[in-house]
C-alpha cells in the first residue's frame, strides 16, 4: 500500500485478504476529502467527526502476527497519530474505526 503522509493526513486505512482476495485502500485528510480505492470522494462533516472520535479510542499502536496463520484470515493495517500497525485480528480498540473506514468503501 501506498501510504500517504504529511501533516493533512489523518489516516490510511489498509484491508487485505479474505477468499476472494480483496485489497481496500483508505486516505483520509483533514480536509474532508478522502482517496477510497482510488476514487477521490468527498467525508461529510458528520462522517469526520465520528472517525475522529473512534481514532481518540485506539490504544494498540503495536503490530502483531496472531491470527495471521489462518487460512483466507484479512490483514488490516491503520496509520495513525504517528503509528503505523498491521494485525490478523482486529483489536476492539479499532472495531469503531474500522467500520467507519469501512463505509467508506460502500459508497
Amino acid at each position: 500500500m501506498l501510504a500517504f503522509t504529511g501533516p493533512d493526513v489523518l489516516v490510511t486505512y489498509e484491508r487485505t485478504g479474505g477468499f476472494a482476495g480483496i485489497r481496500d485502500n483508505v486516505t483520509v485528510w483533514n480536509s474532508n476529502s478522502a482517496l477510497v480505492n482510488g476514487k477521490s470522494i468527498t467525508v461529510k462533516d458528520g462522517e469526520m467527526r465520528g472517525l475522529r472520535d473512534a481514532l481518540g479510542r485506539v490504544v494498540t499502536t503495536g503490530s502483531s502476527q496472531a491470527g495471521c496463520r489462518v487460512a483466507d484470515h484479512f490483514t488490516y493495517t491503520l496509520t495513525y497519530g504517528g503509528h503505523r500497525a498491521t494485525r490478523c485480528r482486529l483489536p476492539d480498540d479499532w472495531r469503531a474505526a474500522v467500520e467507519r473506514l469501512e463505509a467508506l468503501t460502500r459508497r
